[in-house]
């Protein structure tokens, strides 16, 4: 009776959808797919393969894309007819590619019982709109699914946030229900920045990193994005001869109490409601401090960046530039390899003439370069640090 009853149901999805061949594939496979030895994957392969639009994914033995759902906190939250446009992945057994680890990977257990595969915490998902071996379709699809990546230095969730105080707090950090989007690790873990830091200054830690444990600053260098978030807003910035990652000038921090468990947010809370708010992709630039503008007659005609001054100098010094016209501006830190080691300035700017002070206390002795960026305008010069 069972196979009478599927054989109707999936009828008319043949009939249907005959001109997508893909989808009536993946309806069947779900239909069926009731997680019993006969009808789930014994032993299934996962391996990066190198996409040439999005570059490193995850996909299956046969290269088919596999996708991320910001909506997964703890669990899988597609299901349904969700369930039927993004099939899940699961395998009893998997084997992996070579850059993975077996440790990434774990089972869940789905609302209806049923099994997914996951890595880094992350449930694994097909697209129905993918017909062929490295189609990437999914990408970006409602700003909610995404390629799946090893290598995600920031990734987005959706969820409602939970204090350590155990109360539901919206986007404007008050009592109330409200699922908002914020950036998070790979593994999914939230990310918050400090509403007393300034510009690629973080004001928390202390030298000795005795409060580190508390508000771990975050280290990981950047790699991966998902692709409607703007990589030029990040930068190392040297905390104490530690590099920490900024977002829009803004040092980013995980929270100690959240025991590096994917979804949780109890910083929103702490030590009151709003002082550690997550970070989110439409995070306003932080105050930048150490920049000045100078009192002038008239505007600046041309672009133009000053040399630095003292220069040879210690510990900081101040570099002097001129802006013609409004608009974005970048003041970059190169080392002598020609490794960027810090983000001065990357704001928003009204014509005028400025001056910005670049502490370099933890930097060691050598050739600097800094740049500046206005439009189409760019200009690079030279100081030295000597201690």
């Amino acid at each position: 009776m069972k196979h009478i009853f599927l054989l109707l149901f999936v009828l008319p999805l043949f009939t249907t959808y005959a001109g997508n061949r893909n989808l009536v594939d993946w309806s069947f496979q779900l239909l069926s797919n009731d997680n019993s030895p006969a009808n789930v994957s014994t032993n299934a392969k996962i391996m990066i393969t190198n996409n040439t639009k999005y570059g490193l994914i995850l996909t299956d033995g046969g290269g088919n894309t596999l996708y991320f759902f910001t909506k997964d906190t703890l669990n899988s939250s597609c299901n349904g007819q969700c369930a039927v446009i993004w099939p899940v992945f699961y395998a009893d057994t998997i084997t992996i590619g070579a850059g993975l680890a077996d440790s990434d990977f774990t089972t869940i257990t789905r609302s209806d019982g049923s099994h997914q595969t996951a890595y880094k915490g992350w449930p694994l998902y097909y697209y129905s709109g993918d017909s062929k071996p490295g189609d990437v379709n999914g990408e970006g699809i409602g700003g909610i699914w995404f390629v799946a990546k090893p290598n995600y230095t920031i990734m987005l969730m959706n969820n409602q946030l939970v204090g350590l105080d155990s109360v539901d707090y919206n986007n404007m950090y008050q009592p109330g229900l409200g699922s908002i989007q914020y950036f998070v690790d790979g593994y999914g873990r939230t990310l918050y920045i400090f509403t007393h830091d300034t510009f690629n200054q973080n004001h928390y830690t202390k030298s000795d990193f005795s409060n580190n444990g508390l508000w771990p600053i975050y280290q990981d260098s950047l790699q991966a994005l998902p692709p409607s978030i703007d990589s030029s807003y990040f930068a190392m910035i040297n905390v104490f001869g530690h590099m920490q990652l900024t977002y829009k000038g803004w040092p980013l921090y995980e929270f100690g109490p959240d025991s590096m468990q994917r979804g949780n947010t109890r910083g929103v809370s702490f030590p009151s409601p709003g002082v550690w708010p997550v970070a989110v992709a439409s995070l306003d630039s932080a105050t930048i401090t150490g920049i000045s503008t100078e009192n002038a007659s008239g505007l600046p005609k041309d672009y133009s960046l000053y040399q630095n001054y003292p220069d040879p100098f210690n510990p900081s010094t101040q570099i002097k530039f001129s802006i013609a016209k409004p608009g974005l501006v970048t003041i970059k830190i190169f080392n002598s390899l020609g490794q960027e080691v810090n983000k001065l300035v990357n704001s928003y700017l009204h014509a005028g003439t400025y001056k910005v002070t670049w502490n370099a206390e933890y930097m060691p002795s050598g050739i600097y370069f800094y740049s500046l960026t206005a439009g189409n305008f760019m200009q690079v010069k030279k100081m030295i640090l000597l201690k």
